[in-house]
């Protein structure tokens, strides 16, 4: 005779063993599952990491475009103090030189320089010929030598900027590009005021 704890364990019924074997494919869909869902991830990571990497190392030399030099500047550094006897020393100290955030653009060409923040235009504003009476020239090259793109009437407003600024050494001219409705042209920033 079984003892009770022996009694108390049955055969499964057949119900019981159906829905056993039914489980295990939807357990082994659900596995399946998950990892075509973590190899997707990988592919897109993959992907994301082909298409946008920077790294320097990846890419040729021929593509790469030169890249600006940053700026030197010099900064002063506290002078050194004496603290066991209270008294500031007055030796000279050598500046230690930091380099300046160099804005990303493309590279100056050869007779002009970048612009500095402040001769930038505001691409949010719009602006208007300052010219009293005379049209403000448009250029395809930023300098007062380079072929006439047309001109706007003297007074005309709603000129927008796209960002680009140069400052021609030769004419002295701060020079802003501008989209006229047909294309970029330059103009000189000496006769444009906010709007």
């Amino acid at each position: 005779m079984p003892s009770d704890d022996e009694s108390n364990i049955l055969p499964p019924t057949m119900n019981e063993r159906a829905m056993n074997e039914r489980a295990l494919p939807q357990a082994n869909r659900t596995v399946l599952g998950l990892l075509l869902a973590l190899l997707a991830i990988a592919i897109v990571l993959a992907l994301w990491f082909l298409i946008f990497d920077n790294d320097d190392s990846s890419t040729s030399a021929a593509s790469q475009a030169p890249r600006p030099t940053p700026l030197t500047i010099a900064t002063s550094t506290p002078v050194p103090q004496d603290t066991s006897i209270g008294i500031i020393t007055t030796e000279d100290v050598e500046p230690e030189a930091t380099t300046a955030p160099v804005p990303s653009s493309t590279p100056v060409a050869e007779g002009f320089e970048a612009c500095t923040a402040d001769a930038s235009p505001l691409t949010t504003s719009s602006y208007i010929v300052d010219t009293n009476t005379a049209p403000l020239n448009q250029r395809y090259e930023p300098s007062v030598g380079g072929a006439q793109a047309g001109s706007f009437d003297p007074g005309q407003t709603g000129l927008v900027f796209t960002g680009e600024c140069v400052v021609n050494v030769t004419d002295g001219y701060t020079w802003w590009k501008i989209f006229n409705g047909t294309e970029d042209v330059w103009v000189a920033s000496a006769f444009v005021t906010p709007n």
